[in-house]
């Protein structure tokens, strides 16, 4: 009896097999792809290679519309742009597990469907993530927020509270795309990341604004061309008044001010462009610069960037100014002390600008001298302007000597430690200029004044040495003539 029943079984099962083995031979695939697949969106043609379908549809994939978009702001580029593209042949690989994998009767039921129109695969895409990544880096500024300090408005008796900004965590968006179902419009979000302060309310408490580590002060005119340099002056200051450094921080001027711009606040006002004052946005602003920096001596502070004039500042002694050109030329400052401290910029008098360092008490006995090493005298430049009328003549600019200049600050600090800072100034003469008209009688000029050595062009200049001539370090220079 066993035996008749195993052998109705395998009867049966032979018979079972037989039928599918006629239901395989009419439904199932007759090529790596089955008759009818939907890949990517696309029925797969009956005819031709699928590979090289695929390949032309890889082509015309490049130029597919992609948008990242983040807070409302989108940036529209192609999948080529971004190095995203079709994988031939892992999506190739895909489409021909379809009735070719699995079961017989699985095979057979899939060709079917896919004969039906009701199968579709997904297309593979390939991501070259260095292109990716160097795209993401060329949109990253876009979506930059500085983050806001905090400051403390001494006039107003206000706090200014910190507020933090961001930027683009560019790891993060990449895996955004890794993630992302590639379409002709595929839409891919963009990640930032939080950015803090470096100045937050809990410094501006620390801060002990009774206490004046140092301060320096200089002068300036409201009249003529000194009246667009008091707007630049007082404009620059409010940018940095109330700035607070944590200890070990440091201060960027052109961080702070920003461009030199009317949008920003400056207007047009003398500066010194070559050896020739013109009129230019922001001139004046190197005087705030230059009083910073005089502040920042005297209080012992670590002066990580500056850059001297290229001609002698009457504001200031030789040696404390420093110029200032939006966004190369700058003057960095880094508190050295183990307290926060306070820059406190403003105008006591209408024609004065005074910059204090607040937040502790003097730590140590500060003392600058400077000396000349060489000087050297400036010519006469007389340049004729077309629009004057017959026998007009302008004194466009004083002449100025040039110096080569050495700093030497001395710090006695409070402990018994002395320390010595050296730094040397190179200031060009600057030559006398006047403006004539068309055929001008220069012996109706008046003479030439005291280091003027001719006029320029019909003397054999002088060349500047490149080596210092050595000197006492308290050896006084003449004070120079008036310039910004």
């Amino acid at each position: 009896m066993q035996k008749s029943t195993l052998l109705l079984v395998l009867g049966i099962s032979s018979t079972v097999a037989a039928g599918l083995g006629l239901g395989a031979y009419r439904y199932g695939p007759r090529s790596p792809v089955v008759e009818g697949l939907f890949l990517g969106e696309q029925r797969v043609p009956d005819e031709g290679s699928p590979a090289s379908w695929l390949a032309r549809r890889q082509l015309d994939a490049l130029g597919w519309e992609a948008r990242f978009h983040h807070d409302g702001e989108v940036v529209e580029t192609s999948l080529g742009a971004i190095g995203v593209e079709i994988d031939v042949q892992a999506s190739l690989d895909r489409a021909g597990e379809v009735g070719h994998t699995g079961s017989l009767s699985r095979r057979v039921k899939e060709a079917s469907l896919a004969r039906q129109g009701q199968v579709f695969v997904p297309l593979s895409f390939w991501i070259d993530e260095p292109k990716a990544r160097r795209f993401l880096e060329s949109i990253a500024p876009r979506f930059v927020v500085a983050p806001v300090d905090a400051a403390l408005d001494l006039e107003n008796k206000r706090k200014i509270e910190d507020v933090p900004g961001r930027e683009l965590d560019i790891d993060a968006s990449l895996a955004e795309m890794r993630a992302a179902k590639f379409e002709d419009g595929v839409v891919v979000r963009l990640v930032t990341r939080r950015v803090p302060a470096k100045v937050t309310a809990l410094d501006l408490a620390n801060v002990d604004v009774t206490k004046v580590v140092s301060s320096f002060e200089t002068s300036f005119s409201l009249f003529g061309s000194g009246a667009g340099r008091a707007v630049n002056i007082r404009n620059a200051a409010s940018k940095i008044d109330g700035v607070v450094l944590p200890p070990g921080a440091m201060i960027s001027f052109n961080d702070r001010v920003g461009p030199r711009t009317r949008e920003n606040g400056f207007t047009l006002a003398p500066e010194i462009q070559g050896d020739e004052l013109t009129d230019g946005i922001g001139g004046g602003t190197c005087q705030l610069s230059s009083t910073l920096h005089a502040a920042a001596v005297y209080g012992g502070l670590e002066v990580v960037q500056r850059k001297g004039h290229s001609r002698a500042s009457s504001y200031t002694k030789l040696g404390l100014d420093a110029t200032v050109s939006f966004p190369l030329v700058d003057l960095k400052l880094q508190n050295p002390y183990p307290f926060p401290i306070l820059i406190h910029a403003y105008s006591p008098e209408p024609t004065k600008i005074r910059v204090e360092i607040l937040g502790g008490a003097p730590v140590a006995k500060v003392e600058y001298a400077y000396g000349v090493g060489q000087s050297y005298d400036f010519v006469r430049r007389i340049t004729v302007k077309e629009h004057f009328p017959p026998g007009k003549r302008v004194r466009r600019q004083k002449g100025v000597p040039g110096y080569d200049v050495t700093s030497t600050l001395r710090i006695s600090y409070v402990d018994g430690r002395v320390e010595e800072r050296r730094w040397y100034s190179g200031y060009r003469p600057s030559p006398e200029v006047f403006w004539v008209a068309p055929g001008y009688d220069e012996a109706n000029l008046p003479p030439l004044p005291e280091r003027a050595k001719g006029v320029e062009g019909r003397l054999e200049e002088d060349e500047i040495p490149t080596e210092t001539a050595s000197f006492p370090v308290s050896q006084p220079a003449p004070e120079p003539a008036p310039a910004p």
